[in-house]
């Protein structure tokens, strides 16, 4: 390739009153266009809920019903079942994570934005992106 055949098409471009679209680049006009800036994941425990709960309630009661005899048996018991259905709902919740992708894209025109997703959108930081339905896709 030659240097005549990579500038005359610039030259002809521009003559014309176009603009040259840079490989990689945009264009300028777009303004609902941009680039991911960063990804990040964020964790964060999950609900709890009546399984978890029913579940240690139940391992709670079995445990206190062990302690002790006639009414400090009683008192054990359903303390075991307080404290088990807190600790099963608790622990339910660290099972059931939830992940968050949280993405940052700064747009053409120089503004930014941030989006979340609950599942991952498989965008990585430089890819370029266009907002869509209040969300964004590649572009």
């Amino acid at each position: 390739m030659n240097k005549r055949s990579i500038i005359l098409p610039l030259m002809l471009a521009l003559a014309a009153g176009g603009a040259v679209a840079q490989p990689g680049k945009a264009s300028p006009k777009c303004n609902e266009c941009g680039t991911v800036t960063s990804v990040q994941v964020t964790e964060r425990d999950g609900e709890g809920g009546a399984v978890g709960m029913i579940a240690g309630g139940l391992a709670g009661a079995l445990l206190g019903n062990q302690v002790g005899g006639g009414t400090g048996r009683k008192l054990a018991t359903v303390a075991g079942a307080a404290g088990g259905a807190y600790a099963g709902k608790q622990i339910e919740g660290k099972v059931n994570k939830v992940k968050t992708w949280n993405i940052n894209v700064r747009y053409n025109n120089g503004k930014t934005e941030k989006f979340s997703f609950d599942h991952d959108p498989g965008m990585l930081q430089g890819d370029r992106v266009k907002k869509a339905n209040n969300s964004i896709v590649r572009n």
